[in-house]
């Protein structure tokens, strides 16, 4: 266990050290602007890019693995929206951003580099691919359910919605990123000379920097405006989201232990800040989704690390 702890903590330290900066230099949203701009257009698409070049082609192509890892995603997503608005009489615009705090893992900033550090460079190859599809669901049914309940103006045209939708998943880093790697997989292509250099002190650039950014985004976030539906949301994120995901993706036939290991890790972590992002852009449910940003990344700083040590043990089934 101490060997996992060793493993775990700095990771976690390096969220700790964000959220410290935010409370001492108070540079506001703008001081994120630039490291932003470097993780998501340079550093992890970096780090995404190499890692699937790298990889045999045939294992990029496992459809049975995206098809259970995203069903699992969508199954919490929609548990959490439908309780909601069974047991709370929640809108379904502000129910929707509820499932995605359930649901919408951290797996860019944080899933890409904790399952490399944790199970090794080959891990990075499911790692993307949760990442690609998780976001892709994500970025679809919550518009389409705030869309869905007529809330906003600018979306009552569904052929607008559907473009818009379609430019945010296909246009996102990350996802050219893979597609660019699937094709150099393909054609058995490596960057040469002083290109695969950059690219390759962008990829171990990735990790700290996507770490310290969470904690920088964690600690500029308000705790309030949470309700009854908060423990709901955070159980389904950290317990019962991984749990499902271990039932599910077993069942995959011939599934490497290391791809099930890594769905898994996956499934476990906490809500994507984008989940926040998307409550602003749809203007509902703003104050709930920043606390379940912070409760989520909290318990995760228990959760991941256990986990871990399970799949190191061989406890997990």
């Amino acid at each position: 266990m101490s060997e996992i702890l060793n493993l775990a903590l700095p990771f976690f330290g390096l969220i700790v050290l964000g959220v410290i900066a935010s409370r001492r230099w108070k540079a506001g949203e703008d001081g994120l602007v630039w490291l932003n701009i470097f993780l998501v257009y340079f550093s992890l698409p970096a780090l995404i890019f190499l890692v699937v070049a790298r990889s045999p082609f045939e294992q990029l192509l496992n459809w049975p693995f995206v098809t259970a890892t995203t069903s699992v995603t969508i199954f919490a997503f929609l548990v959490v929206v439908m309780a909601t608005r069974f047991f709370f009489a929640t809108p379904l615009k502000t129910a929707a951003l509820q499932g995605t705090s359930g649901s919408y893992g951290n797996v860019g900033y944080m899933g890409l580099p904790l399952s490399v550090a944790f199970f090794g460079p080959e891990a990075a190859v499911p790692a993307a691919l949760v990442f690609c599809f998780d976001c892709a669901t994500q970025f679809i049914i919550t518009a389409f359910l705030a869309t869905l309940a007529h809330e906003r103006n600018e979306e009552a045209h569904w052929g607008e919605v559907a473009f818009r939708i379609a430019r945010q998943v296909f246009t996102h880093p990350f996802i050219i990123a893979t597609a660019l790697g699937v094709s150099a997989s393909a054609l058995a292509f490596q960057p040469p000379g002083a290109l695969g250099s950059i690219l390759d002190m962008l990829m171990r650039a990735a990790g700290p920097t996507a770490l310290f950014a969470l904690g920088v985004t964690v600690g500029m976030r308000r705790f309030e405006g949470f309700g009854p539906e908060l423990t709901l949301v955070v159980g389904m994120k950290v317990v019962i989201q991984p749990v499902l995901a271990l039932g599910v993706i077993s069942l995959v036939p011939g599934l490497p232990p290391l791809w099930l290991h890594v769905a898994v890790m996956m499934a476990a972590l906490p809500t994507a800040s984008n989940a926040f992002i998307l409550a602003s852009q749809y203007k509902s449910y703003v104050e709930g989704a920043s606390t379940a940003v912070i409760v989520t990344t909290l318990a995760s700083a228990v959760t991941i690390p256990l986990l871990i040590y399970a799949i190191k043990a061989g406890l997990l089934p």
